[in-house]
C-alpha cells in the first residue's frame, strides 16, 4: 500500500500540474518529505492523510487507488455542462454555465474536459453579455470601450484555457476544435503572430488524416475514407472562400463573389447528386445567401429571389436534420460508405435569415415572406 499511495501522491499532483513544494506548502510539511514519500522512501502520518486527500479533492478512499468515486463525479459535471449548452433551438444563459465550470475547475483544476468547455462557455458568454450590449449602446462611446474591454477579457481567459487543453493528451478532433477556436481569438485580439506560429504548427492538407487514409486504403474501407475525406475537403473549400469574402468587403457582392459561390455550390450538387446532404445543408445555404447577396448588389432581383428561396430550402432542411437524433446517412455514391465527417459549422438562425433579407428590395422580401413554404418559418 505504501508504495501505491506513494505513486498516487505523484500522480494527482502532476495531474494538477503542481510541484512538490506547493503540496508540502499546503500540508506543512518539508519539500524533502513529500519527495520521500513519492520515491516510496517514506510514509504520511495516518493524522496527515485527510489532509492530502482534501488537496487534491478527492476521498481517502480514492487516495489509496480507488478512483471510481472521483471518475463518475467527474463525468456527471460533464454531462451536466452539456446539458447547459446552447442549441439552435434552445437559447441559454452561458454565464450560468460557466459559474458552474469554474466551480466544478476549483475541484478538478487539470481536467482538459472541464477547461474545453468553459473556454467554449467564456466565449458564448461574452458574445451574449457584452459584444451585443457593445453593438446595441448608443450614445456613449465610455460604455462601448467597457463592453469591448469585458469581452475581451472573457477571450484572453479562453485563449489561456485552450492554450493549457493543447498540452494534454486528447482525442485528435477536440484537438482540432480547439486550434481552430484558438487560432481566431489569436486573430480577433489582433495577436497575427501567434496565429502564424499555431497555424505553422499544423499538418499540411497533403498529410491530413483524411487525405493519408483516402489514399492508403482500399475496397469498403476505401471507400468509406474517400467519401469522408471530399466531404471534409468540399466544407473547408467552402470555410476558406466565405472567411476570405467576409475579410474583403470589396468583393463580398461582387460578381466574382457571385460566381466563385455558385461554383462552390454547384461542384456541392455534383458530388451529393440526389439532395441528402446532411449537416452540409449548413454550407448550402450560407453559399447560397451569398450568391442571393451579391445577385442584389449586381441589380438582378430575379436571381437574387432565386438564389434566396433555394438558400431558405437548405436552410429547412438543415433545421430538421438538427432535431433527428441522430444524423442520417449519405446516399450519393462518391460518399456513401463516410460513416464519420466531423465539421465546425457557423450555426444558422432565422435572425441571420432575416438580416440578410434586409438588403433585398421590398418586392423580393414580400415575395418570401407570402410564399405559404417560407411564412411559418419567417413568422416563428
Amino acid at each position: 500500500m505504501q508504495i501505491k499511495l506513494g505513486e498516487k501522491i505523484k500522480e494527482l499532483r502532476k495531474h494538477d500540474g503542481r510541484k512538490q513544494e506547493d503540496l508540502a506548502a499546503a500540508l506543512g510539511v518539508t519539500n524533502q518529505a513529500v519527495s520521500r514519500w513519492e520515491a516510496n522512501g517514506g510514509y504520511p502520518d495516518i493524522e496527515i492523510l485527510p489532509a492530502i486527500a482534501n488537496y487534491f479533492h478527492i476521498t481517502i478512499d480514492e487516495l489509496f487507488g480507488y478512483d471510481n468515486d472521483r471518475q463518475t463525479k467527474l463525468q456527471a459535471y460533464i454531462e451536466k455542462a452539456d446539458q447547459m449548452l446552447d442549441t439552435i433551438f434552445e437559447k441559454k444563459d452561458s454565464a450560468l454555465r460557466v459559474e458552474f465550470l469554474r466551480n466544478t475547475i476549483s475541484e478538478f483544476p487539470a481536467e482538459w474536459q472541464l477547461q474545453y468547455r468553459l473556454a467554449d462557455a467564456l466565449i458564448a458568454m461574452g458574445s451574449q453579455k457584452y459584444k451585443v450590449r457593445a453593438i446595441t449602446t448608443e450614445g456613449c462611446d465610455d460604455d462601448r470601450n467597457d463592453t469591448e474591454t469585458a469581452y475581451k477579457e472573457c477571450l484572453k481567459e479562453a485563449i489561456s484555457l485552450y492554450e493549457e487543453v493543447l498540452k494534454k493528451e486528447i482525442d485528435d478532433d477536440v484537438r482540432t476544435l480547439a486550434v481552430s477556436r484558438l487560432i481566431w481569438l489569436y486573430q480577433y485580439m489582433g495577436d497575427f503572430e501567434n496565429a502564424e506560429r499555431t497555424a505553422f504548427s499544423q499538418s499540411p492538407v497533403k498529410i491530413s488524416r483524411e487525405v493519408l487514409l483516402a489514399s492508403m486504403a482500399e475496397g469498403e474501407k476505401g471507400e468509406e475514407y474517400n467519401g469522408e475525406a471530399i466531404l471534409t475537403l468540399m466544407h473547408q473549400l467552402f470555410r476558406v472562400t466565405e472567411l476570405y469574402f467576409w475579410k474583403n468587403h470589396s468583393l463580398a457582392h461582387s460578381q466574382t463573389a457571385l460566381d466563385t459561390s455558385l461554383a462552390a455550390a454547384r461542384l456541392y450538387e455534383s458530388i451529393i447528386d440526389d439532395g441528402n446532404f446532411g449537416m452540409h445543408h449548413n454550407d448550402m445555404c450560407m453559399l447560397y445567401l451569398r450568391c442571393s447577396s451579391a445577385s442584389v448588389q449586381l441589380h438582378d432581383s430575379e436571381h437574387a429571389l432565386k438564389y434566396l428561396e433555394i438558400a431558405l430550402d437548405h436552410f429547412i432542411k438543415f433545421n430538421q436534420i438538427m432535431k433527428m437524433p441522430q444524423m442520417p446517412q449519405f446516399t450519393a455514391p462518391l460518399v456513401s460508405k463516410a460513416k464519420s465527417c466531423v465539421t465546425e459549422i457557423f450555426m444558422l438562425d432565422r435572425k441571420l435569415i432575416e438580416d440578410h433579407m434586409q438588403e433585398f428590395p421590398a418586392e423580393c422580401v414580400d415575395a418570401i415572406r407570402n410564399n405559404p413554404k417560407y411564412a411559418s418559418l419567417l413568422a416563428e
